[in-house]
């Protein structure tokens, strides 16, 4: 299966995310707590550490790109078949 995860919220004030940098790049075996990218708020910039394990499937947010808290961010597959059947639909 692979599964979408969102723009993480960080603090009770935190509305919005910049991806300042993808360190992860699509089909890239990922482990859960690997950095895949940087993401700035008003006040700092946090590592965004994988939530699973599995493939990156797809970047779902243009580095530079600000976007809401819950926006979805990224897709992790669990294994090269649900990646290949993630890629055939999108």
């Amino acid at each position: 299966m692979a599964t979408i995860y969102p723009m993480p919220k960080w603090g009770i004030t935190m509305e919005e995310g910049t991806v300042t940098q993808w360190v992860a790049t699509i089909g890239q075996h990922v482990q859960e707590g690997d950095v895949l990218a940087v993401i700035g708020t008003d006040k700092i910039e946090n590592d965004y550490e994988s939530p699973a394990a599995g493939i990156l499937a797809a970047l779902l947010v243009p580095e530079g790109a600000t976007v809401e808290c819950g926006a979805d961010l990224l897709v992790i597959a669990d294994n090269e078949e649900d990646l290949a059947a993630w890629s055939a639909t999108h």
